[in-house]
């Protein structure tokens, strides 16, 4: 089986940051659930929308998408000033395969509440996902110069995740490093920098990151097999045995255990 690389696995770290998002915005929003809503309907329409919104968020949380998409076109036309609704709607459409919809909405919400660092983030991972890195470098940056922004970090490491898809792993480390710079106990940074010195075979480096990682992180597969080929690129066979076998007894049926089986083949 041929290793994966850096850059195969970037998309993979992709996907989470739509998730890491959607979850930030659920936190700023609020959220209910589809059943303690109180039944009897709001008088006014501007908190009709923001109750079909949250509706909305939950439903997109649980996989509904047309219900979903009908809460938040529900609350769109309510009140078409709802930033939060759109930015929802724009997640909605990108799962269901509409990109020019997703945008459009994105952009919307842009224009309804500029420099909301969540939705920047958002729209960052969007673009990025359909091959526009640069263009989704702006916004994650844009994001992480949000002063209310709790966790600057997150974009930076996004946009690092981002340009290994370039691939500019210069670019990529300087926004990780940042990160790190704002949080040095971040563990996707930390995983992104372990990874990335060990593509670049900066072996002592990337045990290095890879340490740090595992005092924050958890050591899956992915984490425990980077383990086995740095110490043994460093020489160091004891160290790259503690490592194998943890994966094998943790994770034997893994693709990162099968590896291992073959590389000692």
């Amino acid at each position: 089986m041929r290793q994966r690389s850096l850059l195969e696995a970037a998309p993979t770290a992709l996907r989470s940051i739509r998730l890491s998002a959607l979850a930030a915005i659920v936190l700023l929003t609020g959220c209910v659930t589809t059943t303690n809503i109180d039944p009897k309907p709001p008088e006014e329409p501007e908190e009709a929308a923001q109750i079909n919104t949250q509706l909305g968020a939950e439903y997109l949380k649980q996989g509904k998408l047309d219900l979903a998409r009908e809460k938040l076109e529900k609350a769109i036309e309510q009140d078409p000033q709802l930033a939060s609704a759109h930015t929802y709607l724009a997640l909605v459409y990108d799962e269901l395969g509409d990109v020019e919809k997703a945008e459009k909405h994105y952009e919307r919400a842009l224009r309804l509440e500029p420099g909301v660092a969540t939705t920047l983030n958002l729209y960052g991972a969007f673009l990025c996902r359909h091959d526009r890195e640069k263009d989704a470098e702006r916004y994650f940056e844009e994001a992480a110069k949000d002063k209310r922004y709790r966790t600057p970090e997150v974009p930076l490491t996004n946009a690092g995740v981002c340009l290994l898809r370039v691939p500019d792993r210069k670019a990529a480390e300087s926004y990780f490093r940042q990160a790190l710079e704002l949080n040095p106990r971040f563990h996707d940074a930390l995983w992104q920098m372990s990874r990335l010195s060990f593509e670049l075979s900066n072996y002592l480096q990337a045990r290095a990151f890879l340490q740090r990682f595992s005092e924050v992180g958890t050591m899956n597969a992915q984490a425990l097999w980077l383990g086995v080929r740095v110490e043994r690129s460093l020489g160091d066979m004891r160290a790259a045995d503690r490592y194998a076998q943890r994966l094998q007894q943790e994770f034997p049926n893994s693709d990162e255990a099968r590896l291992l089986a073959e590389s000692k083949g």
